[in-house]
């Protein structure tokens, strides 16, 4: 009696949502910038270096000035920065909506 409970249960189950409409896949592998993340990206290059190279300093890692910078996918659907330092020091950069940056740093 009790197997006929629960399979009666699990066919219940089944029965939801039947007649709705089909589940679609999105598509998500980019990610839209909003924030904090799309003011940087509206940057002139000098500012945008001045941002990162706090961003790094803030993260503790040493970088005395930015002097490159450029566009890069920081992890799988996210877009990010990559901040070369005069010291020889690379960084990504990624900016949050709320202005908080997960730095990764590369050194000699």
């Amino acid at each position: 009696m009790r197997t006929w409970m629960v399979l009666a249960g699990v066919f219940g189950l089944m029965a939801c949502g039947e007649g709705s409409d089909p589940i679609t896949a999105v598509d998500r592998r980019e990610t839209p910038e909003t924030g904090a993340a799309a003011a940087v990206a509206k940057l002139d290059e000098a500012q945008r270096n001045g941002v990162l190279e706090r961003a790094v300093r803030a993260s503790g890692a040493a970088c005395p000035t930015v002097i490159r910078s450029e566009r890069m996918q920081v992890r799988p659907g996210v877009q990010g920065w990559k901040a070369e330092c005069n010291d020889g020091t690379a960084h990504l950069i990624e900016i949050h909506a709320d202005g908080t940056a997960d730095v990764t740093s590369r050194t000699r």
